[in-house]
């Protein structure tokens, strides 16, 4: 695994120079099927990834938030999200970062995640702990929700996705420190830190989902979906709860009392 960690963080290195790049006030982007924000530094980085894979893994799949490559067959794939943040991004706000997974059998087993602003390489290795440049990094000591400090991300979304306003609204009605940065990656690299506590996704996107899910987990917190069972991270995923592991069954009973059967 660790040849694929190196090759994973060559790639983060240079993705991290095509934000910077083009990082300003007021980034020009189009607007998705989704109404999300797309640039031109989200397709770069993704055919960038797709296109290194393909070059030193041609067997294993890719699978993008900005284009994928189809590999059903293998059981490796890799899970990007270009940039993670795209909307602050667009306003020049750097709560955004790079996010990398290999996925083995749906499991996360090498992770990257990137914050080219403040040079903040996370890094994962199923099994061998989550660091960030190099420095081992572990989940905060927080035992109670309302101590908390974390976020719901996708408070907007529409669909099965839309239980996040009414997460987010509970939380606060108990007291909770919230603060969204409209990265849901860059909030997990933050649980992993031990800044936040913990961090609610209600969308079914994986790459948005398996790079923070191994880095919570291997700094010694918990990630599952918002049932609190584990999940597979190659397809379609039901949402995400990432903890210090200390709250963890607080967060999920909040959700529980949302969820529609």
């Amino acid at each position: 695994m660790r040849n694929y960690l190196e090759f994973a963080i060559e790639l983060a290195h240079e993705a991290g120079h095509i934000m910077l790049d083009h990082f300003k006030m007021g980034v020009s982007a189009d607007l998705k099927a989704d109404n999300s924000p797309v640039t031109v530094a989200d397709e770069t980085i993704n055919r960038m990834v797709i296109d290194r894979v393909l070059d030193a893994y041609p067997g294993h799949g890719v699978i993008g938030e900005e284009g994928s490559v189809e590999k059903p067959d293998s059981a490796l794939q890799w899970v990007c999200d270009p940039i993670d943040g795209t909307l602050p991004y667009t306003l020049g706000i750097p709560t955004n970062v790079f996010c990398l997974a290999l996925v083995e059998g749906g499991d996360p087993v090498v992770s990257v995640v990137f914050d080219p602003y403040m040079d903040r390489m996370y890094t994962a290795i199923r099994d061998e702990g989550a660091f960030c440049n190099e420095e081992s990094i572990s989940t905060s000591d927080t035992a109670t929700l309302a101590d908390a400090v974390m976020n719901v991300a996708g408070r907007s979304a529409r669909g099965a996705a839309a239980l996040g306003g009414p997460i987010y609204a509970d939380l606060e009605s108990l007291g909770v420190r919230l603060l969204d940065h409209s990265s849901f990656v860059y909030e997990s690299m933050l649980v992993a830190a031990g800044l936040f506590d913990a961090a609610i996704f209600t969308k079914n996107t994986p790459w948005d989902a398996a790079a923070g899910a191994l880095l919570v987990a291997e700094a010694g917190g918990i990630a599952t979906d918002v049932t609190g069972s584990a999940q597979r991270y190659d397809g379609a995923i039901s949402g995400l709860i990432v903890s210090n592991g200390r709250i963890h069954e607080e967060v999920r009973q909040v959700v529980a009392r949302h969820l529609i059967d």
